[in-house]
C-alpha cells in the first residue's frame, strides 16, 4: 500500500504491556511485536514520520522501559502521558494535525485499554487514526486469555476507528521499498 506521507503511531510499545505475571511474554503477544518491529523497519527506511506515546503511570522504570527493537530514535516523537489515552499528553494531537489528508497508523499494546481509549478520543475528534489489528496486542485480562481480550477490545474498536489489515499495509512493500 503506498501512503502520502504517512505518520506511524507506537502505542505503549513498553515491556509492561507485554511481560504476564508469569514473568514471559505470551506468543499471540510475540507474533504483534515481530510485526510492529517490521512495520517500524519499513516506515524508517521509506521516511515515513514515527512517534512514540508511553505510558508514565505506576510500576517499575525497568517496565516502561521500550520493548527491544521498538525504542525510539533521536528523531522521533516521544510522548509520555499518564492517561489512558494517548490524547492525555497535551501535544499528541499535534502529530495528528500535521497528518492531516494523510495516513496516520496506529500500532501497539494494551488493546482493551489504551488502544480503545484512543481510538475512542479519535472518534470524537477528527477519525484521524487507523488501526492495524495485527500489529494490535494486550495482556490478559482475567479470566481471559490473551486472544481473547483482543478479540473483545476489537470488537469496540472496529466500531469506532477504521481498520487497515497486514495484509493490506503489506502487499506492495517489495515494490515501494528504497534501493540502497
Amino acid at each position: 500500500m503506498s501512503f502520502a506521507d504517512p505518520c506511524l503511531i507506537l502505542l505503549d510499545c513498553q515491556r509492561d504491556q507485554v511481560t504476564g505475571s508469569n514473568g514471559k511474554i505470551d506468543p499471540v503477544n510475540q507474533a504483534v511485536i515481530d510485526r510492529i518491529r517490521e512495520l517500524l523497519r519499513h516506515a524508517r527506511q521509506s521516511g515515513w514520520r514515527v512517534c512514540h506515546c508511553q505510558f508514565q503511570g505506576e510500576g517499575s522504570v525497568a517496565g516502561r522501559a521500550p520493548i527491544d527493537g521498538l525504542r525510539p530514535t533521536a528523531q522521533e516523537a516521544v510522548f509520555k502521558r499518564r492517561g489512558l489515552s494517548a490524547f492525555s499528553d497535551p501535544f499528541f494531537h499535534q502529530v495528528l494535525a500535521r497528518s492531516a489528508g494523510s495516513s496516520a497508523l496506529l500500532v501497539g499494546f494494551s488493546a482493551p485499554f489504551s488502544i480503545l481509549a484512543t481510538v475512542f478520543d479519535d472518534a470524537n475528534r477528527d477519525k484521524a487514526l487507523t488501526v492495524v489489528p495485527e500489529a494490535v496486542g494486550a495482556l490478559a485480562v482475567e479470566p481471559r486469555d490473551v486472544a481473547e481480550t483482543r478479540a473483545m477490545a476489537f470488537d469496540l474498536v472496529a466500531r469506532m476507528a477504521p481498520m487497515m489489515s497486514w495484509e493490506h499495509l503489506t502487499q506492495d512493500w517489495s515494490v515501494d521499498a528504497p534501493t540502497a
